[in-house]
C-alpha cells in the first residue's frame, strides 16, 4: 500500500491496520525472533498495545479538518422603531437568524427578549462587546441609532451595516410635551406640544387635548395646524381646578387619528399638585434685586414659587404684575415651606406659621434705599404715552438713572405746551428716548 492511498482510506480501516501491525510485530518479535513460545503471549499483548497506541498517534487519530469559518454575530435593533407602521419586524429577525448568531441591542435592560420593546437603540456597548470576540459582526437596524456620534470609525470600518426598509405610512403623533413637572392648586399648567405629520397625509390640522389621569375629564382641546416643516405646534394651557392634590399622569393626545401608528398618538406627563406653595417671595419695594432673584429661585427650586412686589399703592403678582389681594398674599406666605422676605416686606414675616424664612439684606427699613428697578405706574398723561400704550408693561428694560433734557432754542419741540421731560436711561444697551 503506498501512503499516497492513506487519505482515501477511512478512519476505521485505518485504526484497524495500525493494531493489526503492531500485533504482528510483536508476535514476529517475541515468536519468531526470540522463540519464547507460549510465555511470550503476556509480552506480545503488552508490546503490541504499545506499538498501536504509538501507531494511532503517528497517524493523529482527531482527524484534522479544513478550517471551517465562524458565525458571524449579527447585532439586531430591538426598539419600538423597529416594529412601527410601514416596517416588518418579521422579516428582519428571518434576516438575521440566516446570517449568523442573533443578539439584540436597545436600551440598558438586561435579558435577550425577542420583541422589539425596548425604548432606545444604544448601539456603542453591544458593537464594542462583538467586536472583542475577533468575528465578523453584522448590524441590522432602522437606521435611527441614539449613540451614532459615539460609535468608533475603526469598529464601524470591519461592520457590516443592512438597514431595515419602511414603506411610506401616514401618521400624525406627538413628539413633545414640555412643560411644568410640579405646580400649585389653583394655578394655571401650560403645556408646549409638538405634533409631526408623516407620509403622505392630506389633513393640515389635527386636534390635541389633555386629559386627566383617569381619562374621565378632558381638561382642555386645542386645533393645532400643520406648518411648511410638516410639524405643529401649539400651547395647552388649562385650570388645576378639578384635581387633586398629588402626583397625576396625565395625557396628551391626539383625538380621531386612525393612522397607520396608534402608538404615537398619546404621550403621558407627570404632574405633581401641591396644595400650597413651594416658595414665597415677597419684595417691598420691587427693586433690580428682587427681579433677579425671583427668577433665580423659579430656575433652581424644585417646588412652585410664586414672587408678590409692591408697586405704587398695591400688590402685584411677579409672574404677569397682575394685581393681588392682600388677603391672597397672606394666605401663600401662611401656606409656603419657605418664605423669602426682602426689604420692607420683612414685616409679613408675622404671618408665618412655623415654615422657613429667609430673609434677604436690602435697602429696607431705616437703610438708604438702593438705586435699582423702575416699574411704569400711573402718572399723567406724556408725550410717548401714545406711543407706549399698546405696548405689554414687562417688555420695557430697567430704568436706572433720569437725565433732564432741556430742548434747545432752535428744536421744533418748543412750540409744544408741554413741559421738558427727563430721559430714561435704561440698562440695556438702549437709545435714550425722551
Amino acid at each position: 500500500m503506498q501512503w499516497g492511498l492513506l487519505p482515501y482510506i477511512r478512519w476505521p480501516v485505518r485504526i484497524f491496520l495500525v493494531v493489526l501491525a503492531a500485533v504482528a510485530l510483536s508476535a514476529g518479535t517475541y515468536l519468531g525472533l526470540e522463540r519464547l513460545g507460549r510465555r511470550s503471549w503476556p509480552a506480545i499483548a503488552a508490546r503490541a498495545v504499545a506499538w498501536a497506541a504509538l501507531g494511532l498517534l503517528l497517524l493523529n487519530l482527531s482527524c484534522p479538518r479544513p478550517p471551517v469559518a465562524r458565525r458571524p454575530i449579527v447585532l439586531l435593533d430591538g426598539s419600538l422603531s423597529m416594529s412601527a407602521a410601514g416596517r416588518d419586524w418579521t422579516q428582519s429577525r428571518r434576516l438575521a437568524d440566516s446570517l449568523g448568531e442573533v443578539r439584540y441591542f436597545g436600551d440598558a435592560r438586561p435579558g435577550a427578549d425577542s420583541l422589539p420593546n425596548r425604548g432606545r437603540s444604544l448601539l456603542a456597548p453591544a458593537l464594542a462587546a462583538a467586536a472583542a470576540s475577533d468575528r465578523p459582526v453584522i448590524v441590522i437596524t432602522d437606521g435611527e441609532i441614539d449613540d451614532a456620534t459615539e460609535l468608533p470609525a475603526d469598529l464601524l470600518a470591519r461592520t457590516r451595516i443592512e438597514v431595515s426598509p419602511r414603506a411610506p405610512a401616514r401618521d400624525i403623533g406627538v413628539v413633545s410635551v414640555d412643560g411644568p413637572p410640579r405646580v400649585t392648586a389653583g394655578d394655571s399648567l401650560r403645556y408646549d406640544v409638538t405634533v409631526r405629520f408623516t407620509g403622505d397625509s392630506a389633513r393640515d390640522s389635527a386636534v390635541v387635548e389633555l386629559r386627566s389621569d383617569d381619562a374621565k375629564r378632558t381638561l382642555l382641546a386645542r386645533r393645532v395646524v400643520r406648518t411648511t416643516g410638516g410639524e405643529a405646534r401649539g400651547v395647552l394651557r388649562a385650570a388645576t381646578n378639578g384635581i387633586a392634590a398629588g402626583e397625576h399622569l396625565l395625557s396628551v393626545r391626539v383625538v380621531e387619528n386612525n393612522d397607520a401608528e396608534p402608538r404615537t398618538d398619546e404621550r403621558l406627563v407627570h404632574l405633581a399638585v401641591a396644595a400650597t406653595p413651594g416658595v414665597v417671595f415677597v419684595a417691598n419695594p420691587g427693586d433690580w434685586d428682587a427681579r433677579f432673584l425671583f427668577r433665580t429661585i423659579r430656575e433652581v427650586a424644585a417646588l412652585p414659587a410664586r414672587g408678590y412686589v409692591r408697586i405704587g399703592e398695591s400688590w402685584r403678582s411677579m409672574t404677569d404684575l397682575k394685581p393681588v389681594a392682600e388677603d391672597v398674599m397672606r394666605q401663600a406666605i401662611r401656606g409656603a415651606d419657605l418664605v423669602v422676605l426682602k426689604g420692607r416686606a420683612v414685616d409679613r414675616a408675622t404671618d408665618l406659621r412655623g415654615r422657613g424664612l429667609w430673609l434677604w439684606p436690602s435697602g429696607g427699613g431705616d437703610a438708604p434705599a438702593q438705586d435699582g428697578d423702575w416699574y411704569l405706574t400711573a402718572t399723567p398723561s406724556s408725550p410717548v404715552a401714545a406711543a407706549l400704550g399698546g405696548l405689554p408693561v414687562d417688555s420695557f428694560p430697567p430704568a436706572v438713572l433720569l437725565t433732564p433734557a432741556q430742548p434747545a432754542a432752535s428744536d421744533p419741540s418748543q412750540s409744544t405746551s408741554w413741559p421738558a421731560w427727563p430721559s430714561l436711561r435704561s440698562a440695556h444697551r438702549w437709545s435714550n428716548s425722551s
